[in-house]
């Protein structure tokens, strides 16, 4: 009997999600783009928040070397004034019914732009057949933030069809291959998970080719195990939090997100950052991101940051499902947006 995609993804808690992560992205790969159109945009432009934002995140930081166009992301319902019938704009939300990305889906649509959704569904997914605009539907079922490469990947495959490629064949196979050896991402999320749940704020610290990455470390750690968490990014904070440590009572602990090579970042990560920090006292774990590619990379540490987050809601007493401040919060922009 064929697995109900929908039914699966409703029947596992978040834990269970999150470690099926390989089979999500081998599914996601099969997606197909409905309806697709040819464009050649002169920029692209993302849209999406929460869960879904970081798809876009991703795809800037993989596009940053490779192509010779510019990506924006926009987390908010405007759009930048320059964004236009040349723009590629592509709309991502997960459940479809994220106000702030359809009301920019709608000025998109007013300025002439080339629009296209990737969506479970919704009333991303009812404008995109009303419109008539390109699309591919998602598996419902599973929570925002443990379907990233659900949506992740088709991102990519939708580029690719555009002839916007931003990562080979092989990449893809290596990042797919880091998500399969779940025993070592299970072992490096419970070592940091017990390093950071003691009364101090955890402070997530990249350098700028992983920024993405780091934020949405803290926002796993935020909604799953409902801690706050700050950001560094370096070499921006080495000239503005790092005289934050000079008092020597700081009041974190730092993991640091090491991209593991040679490069001049993770040389001042590792070294100037690392014992700076600990001159001041502060407890540090440095995660070292698996794989070649930069997709690999990105998806390993996020694996890890997904995993790490609920072992930490599991040793807090916490359940990792649940986030009623953001129910709250679309109730009340549904109610002022009237």
């Amino acid at each position: 009997m064929p697995v109900n995609h929908v039914e699966l993804g409703v029947r596992l808690g978040l834990e269970e999600q999150v470690k099926g992560w390989y089979s999500l992205a081998r599914r996601a790969l099969s997606f197909k783009v409905e309806g697709l159109k040819e464009v050649k945009p002169s920029s692209i432009v993302f849209l999406g928040l929460g869960g879904s934002g970081i798809v876009g995140d991703y795809v800037k930081t993989l596009c940053y070397d490779r192509l010779s166009i510019p990506v924006h992301v926009v987390k908010e319902a405007r759009l930048p004034r320059w964004v236009g019938k040349d723009s590629l704009v592509v709309a991502v939300s997960y459940s479809g019914n994220t106000l702030e990305t359809l009301m920019a889906v709608e000025e998109a649509l007013r300025r002439g732009c080339q629009v296209y959704v990737v969506s479970s569904n919704g009333r991303l997914i009812e404008l995109a057949h009303r419109r008539e605009l390109p699309y591919v539907k998602l598996d419902e079922g599973y929570a925002p933030r443990a379907a990233l490469p659900l949506m992740f990947y088709p991102c990519l495959n939708l580029l690719g069809e555009l002839g916007l490629n931003v990562v080979e064949d092989d990449e893809i196979e290596e990042s797919l291959e880091v998500l399969r050896d779940l025993d070592e991402s299970l072992r490096e999320a419970e070592g940091i998970a017990l390093s950071l749940i003691e009364d101090r704020t955890p402070a997530i610290i990249a350098d700028a080719r992983y920024e993405a990455l780091a934020w949405r470390f803290k926002s796993d750690l935020n909604e799953n195990a409902k801690m706050s968490a700050k950001c560094e990014v370096v070499p921006e904070s080495m000239h503005n939090d790092v005289v934050g440590y000079e008092r020597r009572r700081s009041p974190l602990r730092a993991l640091i997100i090491s991209a593991g090579d040679d490069h001049l970042y993770t040389k001042l990560l590792e070294g100037f950052v690392k014992e700076n920090l600990e001159e001041a006292q502060v407890s540090v774990k440095v995660l070292r991101l698996r794989g070649k590619s930069m997709l690999a990379k990105l998806m390993h540490g996020s694996h890890v940051s997904g995993l790490t987050s609920v072992a930490a809601a599991k040793m807090l007493g916490v359940e990792p499902e649940p986030t009623p401040s953001i129910s709250k919060y679309k109730k009340a922009l549904e109610e002022l947006a009237k």
